[in-house]
């Protein structure tokens, strides 16, 4: 009886299949294990020279992810009613507090193991160029998803870093800086390049879009 081979997740990948995989509930080792997965992956896929820029994305996003999640946690423990819009802004006072002055998540309030809260990332090469997801399993509060779209807008007006630190301050949310980079990347270094915001009951999802363009000697795109 012939054995069926089973395909490494890079042999898949480069075949166009979706590659999915779970973080560890802390963030310092889920950039580990990030970097490990996405670095091989993106040199493959051809986008190795932009690979500081794309990592750098994804870790904000991962970053968003689980702040998100803690930020439930954390709510629920307070007793706070996160769709009450001054249990909002007296939770997210206390919030910032927790996370300190980096504005993402310490290692002592990392997620904890006892909850249900997870943060997965998505990679899938296509004929069009490379799609990168991170989901968590956290519905979007009506206010966040405004301030992430809000910082969106007002990063297609930025043309220089100067403005970009000028522009970044967020007295609810944080400092916020992490996310017009974000933007102000996809603009400027990677260009074509897209953001999505998807939301569903229990899941939010943030996709980025690296167009065949920027990929250089692979195949797959030939």
């Amino acid at each position: 009886m012939e054995r069926k081979l089973r395909l490494s997740p890079l042999e898949l990948f480069l075949a166009g299949k979706e590659i999915r995989f779970r973080l560890p509930p802390r963030l310092s080792s889920a950039r580990e294990l990030l970097e490990k997965q996405l670095i091989l992956l993106l040199q493959a896929a051809g986008y190795d020279q932009y690979q500081r820029e794309i990592l750098f994305c994804v870790h904000e996003l991962v970053s968003n992810g689980f702040k998100a999640n803690l930020k439930r946690t954390f709510f629920q423990q307070r007793g706070l009613n996160i769709e009450n819009m001054e249990d909002y802004r007296r939770g997210m006072e206390e919030f910032r507090n927790l996370l300190g002055t980096s504005h993402t998540p310490r290692e002592d309030a990392a997620l904890s193991c006892e909850n249900s809260s997870w943060v997965k990332v998505k990679v899938h090469l296509t004929s069009k160029g490379l799609l990168l997801g991170v989901e968590n399993n956290e519905t979007l509060h009506y206010y966040e998803r405004l301030r992430i779209l809000d910082k969106e807008n007002r990063s297609s007006r930025i043309q220089t870093v100067t403005e970009l630190l000028l522009d970044s301050h967020d007295t609810e949310e944080g400092a916020g800086l992490g996310l017009l980079f974000l933007f102000y990347i996809l603009k400027h270094r990677l260009p074509g390049s897209t953001f999505a915001l998807v939301t569903e009951p229990g899941i939010t999802r943030m996709e980025l879009r690296f167009p065949a363009t920027l990929s250089r000697g692979n195949k797959f795109f030939e």
